[in-house]
């Protein structure tokens, strides 16, 4: 499979996602309230539409999973993972740590990931087997050479409340007891720092298949750790995730403490 193919198209769609989204900034956009009381803007639907009419240009056949505007194509073998504006509540403040993520899966398997950061001019990508790369530098993460050195990593987390709604409290309070670089560094920023190396760890709890569609390949080709520690179905049947992704001997440590 060219997944290179694949690759280029989406680097070529985030390209004009990047530009629209730059340009918004410039103009301005409206805020507004969803159902669920989460923040959306203008330009996460508007991008999400520019993303997918990209798509359904060029593979017809793919299905897409989006945050703003659900499933289509639902049993393709081939699905593109979309979050326009992954950090909102960060965009809506003029906090430029948010991002856009695109992914491609074959089934269970992520065939290409990118995490853009307009606001940042950075760019993150992977493609399988490809390595992964940072404005088309590679990056490599290193992990420690003994699990002592933990104790000088940061360690990044969503947001407190995504420890409320996962249960997880008291195993965050116990990291806060014994670990003195914890910080809160939320969304795919977090995730694009750990496939850097620049933090040991990136926490994040209760969080959507589009959030973190793109962050396994990036962080694997890497050379890091991407963990899955629970997979569950709220009451409307909407999955969420658990993750721990970064190096590995930081990956393993935290996994006992949110075990």
């Amino acid at each position: 499979m060219d997944t290179q193919l694949y690759l280029d198209f989406a680097r070529g769609a985030m390209d004009k996602s990047r530009s629209f989204i730059n340009k918004k900034c410039r103009e301005g956009f409206r805020v507004s309230i969803k159902a669920d009381s989460s923040l959306v803007t203008e330009v996460d639907r508007e991008t999400e539409q520019l993303l997918r009419h990209e798509i359904e240009e060029k593979f017809p056949t793919h299905g897409i999973v989006g945050e703003e505007f659900g499933v289509t194509n639902k049993d393709a073998e081939f699905k593109w993972y979309l979050d326009p504006i992954d950090g909102t509540i960060s965009f809506s403040h003029g906090i430029p740590l948010y991002g856009t993520i695109m992914a491609l899966h074959q089934g269970a398997t992520p065939l290409v990931g990118i995490i853009d950061h307009p606001g940042l001019d950075r760019c993150y990508w992977a493609a399988q087997g490809s390595g992964a790369f940072c404005n088309g530098e590679k990056i490599t993460i290193t992990d420690l050479t003994s699990s002592a050195d933990v104790a000088k990593e940061i360690i990044a987390t969503g947001d407190l409340k995504q420890f409320e709604l996962s249960g997880t409290m008291s195993a965050y309070n116990n990291l806060l007891a014994n670990h003195g670089l914890v910080r809160t560094i939320p969304d795919c920023f977090g995730h694009t720092l750990a496939a850097q190396g620049a933090v040991g760890a990136m926490i994040d709890f209760h969080v959507n298949a589009w959030d973190i569609a793109a962050t396994q390949l990036i962080i694997e080709e890497a050379g890091g750790k991407f963990l899955v520690l629970k997979q569950f179905a709220l009451p409307s049947g909407k999955l969420k995730y658990n993750i721990i992704c970064g190096k590995p001997k930081v990956v393993a440590w935290l996994s006992t403490i949110f075990k």
